[in-house]
This record gives structure tokens, sequence and C-alpha cells, in this order.
């Protein structure tokens, strides 16, 4: 599904210092290094779009064995969101080379795991603006001092929705809800937007029913 500060599994993203190992917001860290620069882009191709494509399998290869819904999507999948312009790429430069990224639209017909129609039917004021975002992923290339980074490309996503008014959809799975505490990353990051708001839009709960012995006599069809 759509991303959203999915990435936590410490051990395998060194990137990714998680909320486990410090009680300090995001917000509050030190800045980075002089030379590590934000940019918002619309299209993104060539080495600098095959570089991101390393960072994101790199970090959400791990998570085909953490969660259910599936989070690592093929080569082609991710350049073709890399060059749509209508999905905006915030991405953290290091001495030119693209070493975070996250990714945000409004164009939800963009975002193939959403309803359209559920969010346009759950807030018609922000769907007539065209307001409503999805955010896609945050993510860090490993080596890289990532808590900090992390931050402010989170913070950058969120303002992106914000300068229109707007509402930001994303999601989080179980794994790193319950484990690395995403929920509470989000809402220090929402503390520092005035009047914010965060609250859970949607849940869907996968089942699992083991099933060792059929019913005895159940007729056959």
């Amino acid at each position: 599904g759509a991303l959203f500060a999915s990435a936590f599994v410490d051990e395998r993203f060194p990137a990714l210092i998680t909320q486990r190992r410090t009680e300090m917001s995001v917000l509050e860290l030190p800045p980075p290094a002089p030379h590590l620069v934000i940019t918002h882009e619309l299209s993104i191709t060539g080495p600098e779009a095959e570089t991101l494509w390393e960072a994101y399998r790199t970090n959400f290869e791990p998570l085909a064995e953490l969660a259910i819904l599936q989070h690592l999507y093929s080569r082609d999948e991710v350049l073709a969101e890399l060059r749509n312009p209508r999905i905006i790429k915030i991405v953290g430069w290091q001495d030119d080379r693209p070493v975070g990224l996250a990714m945000v639209t409004n164009s939800l017909e963009d975002v193939p795991q959403i309803s359209p129609a559920f969010l346009r039917s759950k807030y018609p004021e922000h769907a007539a603006r065209n307001a409503i975002y999805v955010g896609i992923l945050v993510m860090v290339a490993p080596g890289v001092r990532g808590l900090t980074l992390f931050g402010r490309l989170s913070t950058e996503l969120w303002q992106v929705a914000a300068l229109a008014g707007g509402v930001l959809v994303f999601d989080v799975c179980d794994f790193n809800r319950t484990v690395f505490g995403a929920e509470k990353l989000a809402q220090r990051i929402a503390d520092s937007f005035p009047r914010s708001d965060v609250q859970v839009l949607d849940r869907q709960t996968w089942y699992v029913a083991e099933l060792p012995e059929p019913i005895p006599d159940y007729p056959r069809v």
C-alpha cells in the first residue's frame, strides 16, 4: 500500500534510527551537515532515479517478511512513479547524490492502493479544492544520518498538504506501528503544525484460521 514512515526496521536499516533508540523528537535534533540539501522535484530520471531505486529496494525488501501487505514494488513501477510529474518528489541530496526521498500526491488516481471515491466522499470540501494528499513513502539511504533527514523529509511532505489547507492520508503497517511507535512519530510531526489533528481514518485487520482437520462426516459437494 501507500507508505509513510514505514521503513523502521533498525537492524536491517542502519540509516533509519528508530524511536526506540531516542526519546527526542525528530524535529528537535541538530540540523544535518551543511552539504545536505532538500529539493522538490516533479520528475526524476536517469542515474538519480536508479540510485533512489536501489535505496528503495534496500529499505523495503525486508518488509516482505514482516508485513502481509505488499511493500516492495518492482523497479519499473518505482521508476514510473519517479518520472510521474503528478507525484511530488522531496529529495535529500548529499554532494549532488540523492540520499533520501519522500513522495506525496493529490492525484488520487495515481495511487492504485486507495479508493479515491472513499476519500472524496469523506472530505468533500477538500476534494472540491483538490486538497486531499496521499503520502506514498519516506526513506533514507543506508549510511546516511537517518533520523535527522527522515524527520526533515517527513515534515516537508506534511508541509505540502498544509500549504494547501489539505488533509494528508498515509498508512503504516502493524509491525512499524507496534514495534517502532510510528504513530507517536506522526503525532510529533503533527504537533509542529497549528491546529492539526491526527486520527485513524480506516483500518483493515487480517485474520488467519488454522484448520488442521476438516469437520467429521461433513457432506462433500
